[in-house]
């Protein structure tokens, strides 16, 4: 039986009670309308906007509201360096979708910060990556690419499932069906786009969030229990955690448990069915970038890939950047021409996608370049709330990636379902061919 068909296959759990919750739709986090569809395309390529704002407006104030827009190299940095001043506005929604304690991204700085990374690094390790993360990635991955018989939904079916595979063979979350691992895919997304990516509070996109909270909290309460009722041989992350909880760890309930494997799982599958999406996307608009990840993953050559992939993804990020809160009044760029004030109570939005084609700091930044230094990157963050997981979604996505660029002809599907569908801002459906 294959690996797959054997997650399917798990023992029976005891019955996961719904009724109860509120109902979740996937319509609400659905864009629709012409704004929408002016706004997706600006989004699709702003480097001609970015451009004008790090020339004439490098620190500008949109009109008639309260937010900022940081576009130069450096002073994305140093707004991101500053997390005294210009603090992560997400901790709230984490709380709420947690069902108790902050995580790390949504948190200051502070010994809670330092107590909780340092359990959450020695549950989630840096060896975990090349022994486990990218092997199981490159198995699971190849098997679907196998098993598609030449046409396949490279979102849903793939760059989507196969995080879903790993969260239940590393992270140990089991999952009650193939249809439970899809829904599961849908409610982290709905609770990422909600914490991360609705700065301006859209009904639907709560009303998404909190449905999904409510199932994943319960699918991960479930996965505690069954971790402690596990041999002490079990080596998932969640059966780490409780041995640590176990052992006396300071502070480790379960409550903070499922706040870690919360805050990693919406920071894991959401976060590589963006990166992963987009990298797909590039590559097949650009038969240049495309040419060269397929020749890395032909001469097996891990590393180059990885930055093949990386520098694709760069012309078309997770996003513009992350938001910001100004906890006191502060001036950008201070004894330079382009010095400005931003008050106590502003809000930002911190343009990592523009610092990384910003020319003054990036050498040639429109070339596709694989060799680039890594400080020319801002992918997943930078500073203090810089990605906790980049460590794992890096090799995953390379290894998920290598399967199918392994295949001969990689191409659209010829038929629309060959363009890129969005769920809110995250890729939903693109439908490849290939030859095998």
């Amino acid at each position: 039986m294959t690996t797959i068909a054997l997650v399917a296959d798990r023992q029976s759990r005891a019955p996961i009670r719904e009724e109860a919750d509120p109902s979740f739709s996937l319509d609400d986090l659905k864009s629709t309308g012409s704004l929408a569809r002016i706004i997706g395309r600006l989004l699709d390529d702003p480097q001609w906007l970015l451009g004008l704002l790090r020339t004439f407006r490098p620190i500008a104030r949109l009109p008639f509201t309260n937010w900022w827009m940081i576009s130069r190299y450096d002073d994305v940095q140093e707004v991101l360096t500053r997390h005294e001043v210009f603090e992560v506005p997400f901790g709230p929604k984490i709380m709420e979708l947690n069902g108790g304690p902050n995580f790390l991204l949504g948190m200051r700085a502070g010994a809670d910060y330092s107590r909780y990374q340092s359990q959450v690094l020695k549950a989630f390790r840096r060896d975990d990556s090349t022994t486990i993360v990218a092997p199981k990635a490159f198995e699971f991955a190849d098997e679907i690419v196998s098993n598609a018989r030449g046409r396949l939904d490279a979102v849903q079916d793939f760059i989507t499932r196969v995080p879903i595979l790993l969260c239940e063979h590393y992270y140990g979350i089991p999952f009650r069906s193939p249809d439970e691992r899809l829904a599961f895919g849908h409610w982290t997304i709905a609770m990422s786009t909600y914490m991360f990516g609705d700065p301006t509070d859209r009904p639907g996109y709560r009303r998404a969030a909190v449905a999904g909270g409510a199932r994943v909290r319960r699918v991960i309460d479930h996965a505690i229990a069954a971790a402690k009722a596990k041999p002490a041989s079990d080596d998932t992350v969640v059966a780490r955690l409780v041995r640590m909880q176990q052992d006396g760890a300071e502070g480790l309930t379960d409550a903070v448990i499922r706040a870690f494997l919360i805050g990693m799982i919406t920071g894991f599958v959401p976060t590589v069915t963006m990166a992963a999406g987009h990298i797909l996307e590039m590559l097949l608009r650009r038969p240049d970038f495309m040419a060269h990840a397929r020749a890395a993953a032909q001469a097996g050559d891990d590393a180059r890939l990885k930055r093949c992939l990386f520098e694709a993804m760069r012309f078309k990020p997770l996003n513009a950047g992350p938001f910001r809160h100004c906890a006191a009044d502060y001036t950008v760029a201070a004894g330079t021409p382009r010095a400005r004030t931003i008050r106590r109570g502003a809000r930002l939005l911190v343009g990592t996608q523009s610092a990384m084609f910003d020319s003054r700091r990036v050498h040639r930044p429109r070339e596709f370049n694989p060799d680039r230094p890594p400080g020319d990157y801002m992918l997943f963050g930078f500073g203090m709330h810089w990605c906790t997981g980049t460590f794992i979604a890096e090799p995953q996505i390379t290894q998920t990636m290598k399967a199918l660029l392994l295949t001969n002809n990689l191409r659209r599907a010829p038929d629309p379902a060959g363009r890129l569908a969005r769920m809110g801002p995250f890729p939903e459906h693109l439908v490849v061919e290939f030859d095998r």
